[in-house]
């Protein structure tokens, strides 16, 4: 488009220029004529060659003129410019009008043979300018360079917009594409896990009835082992139950909470679980911190993050961070473990994906899609130094 305007511009200019010129030369010959005539006029009333030329350059758009005779002598001139003649009668020999670049702009020049009553001959030389023409076309090229100016800002806003908009669809059709994979593998999850679980389930029940029945029976030397039976059919509900968890829909219930009562309900569910690990979580929170979030939900979403970092962090203490920004509400959870590797960091929050020799790859799963049902974003960093750190933005209330 800039390319187009910027020749159509150029044309025109030239074709305004050519055909300027052609007028100024058009008045040129009608003056040059006009006046020839008048000159012979005067000089067959016997006026002297300098008398009639003063009479002639009265005229404003005469910028010089010579009176020479048939062998193109100079007879008389008088000119504007100070104190000289510009010649070019080499240009005027085929009797048509020349040009002559000169410190008053371009000027005109004609070469108009005349004769007088009594048969003598002369030439008639004269320089003619329109005054206004330079400027004009000087007007006429800096609105072409402006107008190309602008042609190249607009050129340049529209295609950088052009730019934005697709790099923009482009973004959001990957996007939709991962979703719908990720839905897609969702959909597949959630078909093998309720399977699973329905299989696992009705067995585990009738083994937990069996073992309560022994229980009655037993000698006192068996009762250990029973025990230990009844912990691990517990311990597979109990998984069960967590894999079950992965393929129900989260919708939040939203209630006015504090931030301060969320993450200290987490730090109060790890230490029922991991009784150990309560005393190395440290929770720095500013009272007063509020949010609108399903209670329940978001405290399982920081149990998970939690659990996560005490179990990597061995006997080093696991730092949480809240505060208000803005209108939004962020989290940190910090641990000093060994932290996670580059590669693992995009995969982190996907389903069943775990870097850990026991894990199952569920927890921060379903911290993620707890946290994004708030409206939310959960990410992993690895700071300088070891340990992981978890970063959680929330909608403020």
């Amino acid at each position: 488009m800039f390319v187009f305007f910027s020749l159509s511009a150029f044309f025109q200019h030239r074709d305004l220029k050519r055909r300027t010129e052609s007028l100024v030369r058009g008045q040129l010959g009608a003056t040059a004529r006009t006046l020839g005539t008048a000159v012979s006029r005067f000089l067959d009333e016997g006026a002297s060659p300098e008398t009639v030329l003063d009479t002639i350059l009265a005229d404003e758009e005469v910028y010089f003129v010579a009176l020479l005779d048939a062998d193109r002598d100079i007879l008389a001139w008088n000119s504007r410019f100070e104190g000289y003649l510009p010649i070019s009668l080499t240009e005027g020999r085929d009797g048509g009008p020349g040009i002559i670049d000169s410190p008053a702009g371009r000027i005109f020049s004609e070469l108009t043979p005349l004769a007088t009553g009594d048969g003598r001959r002369f030439n008639l030389y004269l320089g003619y300018a329109l005054t206004g023409m330079e400027a004009m076309i000087a007007r006429s090229r800096r609105t072409t360079v402006l107008l190309s100016a602008l042609a190249l800002l607009a050129g340049t806003a529209f295609f950088r917009a052009l730019y934005r908009l697709q790099s923009g669809f482009m973004a959001k059709s990957r996007e939709a594409e991962a979703e719908r994979r990720e839905k897609e593998h969702f959909r597949e999850i959630s078909a093998f896990t309720s399977g699973v679980a329905h299989e696992i389930k009705n067995p585990l029940n009738s083994l937990a009835l069996i073992l309560e029945m022994l229980g009655r029976k037993v000698p006192a030397e068996a009762k250990g082992d029973l025990d230990l039976g009844k912990a691990q059919v517990r311990t597979i509900a109990r998984i069960v139950d967590r894999f079950s968890r992965v393929v129900k829909a989260v919708r939040p219930e939203a209630e006015p909470l504090t931030l301060d009562e969320v993450l200290r309900q987490s730090a109060a569910n790890l230490a029922a679980e991991v009784p150990a690990a309560s005393s190395r979580v440290v929770v720095e929170v500013p009272p007063g911190v509020r949010l609108s979030a399903d209670r329940d939900l978001l405290a399982q979403a920081f149990l998970n993050i939690l659990k996560n970092a005490v179990e990597a962090s061995g006997d080093a203490p696991v730092w949480v961070k809240g505060r208000r920004s803005g209108g939004r509400v962020e989290v940190v959870v910090r641990d000093e473990g060994p932290g996670f590797p580059a590669e693992a960091a995009g995969r982190l929050f996907e389903p069943f994906y775990t870097t850990k020799e026991k894990g199952m790859g569920i927890g921060l799963y379903l911290a993620r899609r707890i946290i994004e049902a708030h409206g939310g974003t959960i990410e992993a960093r690895r700071p300088e130094g070891a340990g992981a750190e978890f970063r959680v933005d929330l909608p403020g209330a």
